[in-house]
């Protein structure tokens, strides 16, 4: 495997693990295994659909949508907790689920661009390409939830930084959906 491709991955795996729909889903979780649980579930999502990714997203475009309405729908859940003062927290089943839709259908450039990279060398080297980012983004997002649960602040400072993100998140998924 080139140096270089073998890096851009690396890079695209970690910055992956730092997008806004998951970190708004982070931050609906309580405990380290949902962290891991959401992880591992959001990288089986992507394999699942990472090889014929490129086809069909050439065939039927409007499926990126189903990914940004989800993310949508969690950004819109974190912003309603925060603003009644209602704490919804996911459980192992419900981290596993949002992990498989998030990995399967939020559509972005850094699984693009692992999609495409594997789809041009090849089936075993684009299976490493894939195996790589998968277990690359997956480590990441735990370690991000990890991080953002020692991240000690009183409840109300937590309270304007999860409206924050959830209306970042809810501005840069809408901009997507409309292209600008």
């Amino acid at each position: 495997m080139p140096l270089i491709v073998f890096v851009v991955i690396l890079a695209l795996a970690i910055s992956h693990a730092f997008e806004p729909d998951h970190i708004v889903t982070l931050r609906l979780m309580k405990t380290r295994r949902d962290y891991a649980v959401f992880g591992l579930s959001h990288g089986i999502g992507f394999a699942s659909i990472a090889l014929p990714l490129v086809i069909i997203l050439s065939i039927i475009p409007e499926l990126e949508l189903i990914g940004d309405l989800i993310g949508l729908g969690f950004s819109v859940v974190l912003l309603y907790g925060e603003i009644v003062g209602k704490e919804f927290e996911f459980n192992v089943s419900k981290s596993l689920g949002s992990g498989i839709l998030q990995g399967a259908f939020a559509i972005t450039p850094s699984k693009l661009v692992v999609a495409v990279l594997a789809s041009e060398v090849g089936l075993l080297l684009g299976l490493t390409y894939i195996v790589l980012f998968v277990i690359v983004s997956s480590l990441t997002i735990f370690l991000v939830g990890f991080l953002l649960s020692y991240i000690n602040v009183k409840k109300d400072l937590s309270r304007i930084i999860n409206i924050c993100i959830a209306l970042v998140t809810i501005i840069y998924i809408l901009l997507s959906i409309l292209k600008i």
